[in-house]
């Protein structure tokens, strides 16, 4: 990710978008990431979870470490969903370097 690019989150995300030394995404992600931070603001999502790190591997496997605003119970079943949803981004992310390499 280019300086750039990462100045364009942060100037459309502010401190959604994790510190740059814990943001390791592809550069075919970016967009998703943008889109996904924008959608977490949309719905209200980032009022109760925090994305603290994402992490991509060369062959595309995305982690993203999130934490719960005091507006979540980590217990609860509102915190499961949020697993649940995010366990799916991670997946999307991976289907998106997929594409991109089959492109290749």
């Amino acid at each position: 990710m280019t300086d750039d690019e990462y100045g364009f989150l942060v100037a459309s995300h502010g401190d959604a978008v994790p510190p740059r030394d814990r943001l390791r995404l592809h550069d075919c992600q970016i967009r998703a990431l943008d889109s996904m931070l924008r959608v977490m603001h949309e719905d209200g999502i980032d009022r109760e979870v925090r994305i603290v790190r994402i992490f991509a591997t060369a062959s595309g496997q995305t982690r993203i470490d999130i934490e719960y605003t005091d507006a979540v119970d980590p217990r609860s079943g509102e915190a499961l969903c949020h697993e649940i949803s995010f366990w799916r981004f991670e997946q999307r992310f991976r289907e998106i370097f997929e594409e991109e390499t089959d492109d290749d």
